[in-house]
């Protein structure tokens, strides 16, 4: 796997520099949700600065015992219910992750996407999935916790690369 790239903070507007071949092209988390999840562009919000807007929700599981944190759409579009899908096994999906500034800024306040919250701009190596964030792993900042909330601004989250061979749950 190549290392993560430095590279200095971009908008959701353009997209992040091509790959190595054999990678796959980087996509956006609502293209990811689109293509692997079958969501259609109805799924999102698109009122504010920076769509497409999803929802962060959770699924209890059948037996009632496990609680998982989802992508939820931010409609309803199952009459009173909205489509999940389960935050862990669609990044497993996807090796590694980028963070636009404008995600934090949207949920956060202005200001809040500066190199002193988090690393933007850096592709950082999906470990994995949980209530407080999505661990991930970068050089050279190490372990890295992304709150969930930024996720919701779908159109500023980045994802590239191959999965991971153990689960991220591990």
């Amino acid at each position: 796997m190549a290392a993560p790239d430095t590279a200095t903070p971009m908008s959701a507007a353009s997209p992040p520099p091509r790959e190595a071949p054999g990678e796959g092209e980087p996509v956006t988390l609502a293209e990811s949700l689109i293509a692997e999840a079958g969501w259609s562009a109805l799924n999102f919000g698109g009122t504010g600065p920076n769509p497409s807007y999803l929802r962060i929700g959770g699924r209890l599981s059948p037996v009632l015992r496990e609680y998982e944190p989802c992508f939820s759409s931010f409609r309803r579009d199952r009459v009173l219910f909205r489509s999940k899908v389960p935050m862990a096994g669609h990044l497993a999906k996807f090796g590694q992750m980028m963070i636009d500034p404008i995600a934090f800024e949207e949920c956060y306040g202005p200001g809040e996407g500066t190199e002193a919250s988090f690393p933007f701009g850096t592709w950082l190596v999906i470990r994995g999935v949980a209530f407080d964030g999505v661990a991930l792993w970068g050089k050279p900042y190490g372990r890295v916790l992304l709150p969930l909330e930024p996720l919701s601004v779908a159109s500023a989250i980045w994802l590239r690369g191959k999965p991971m061979r153990t689960p991220l749950d591990a």
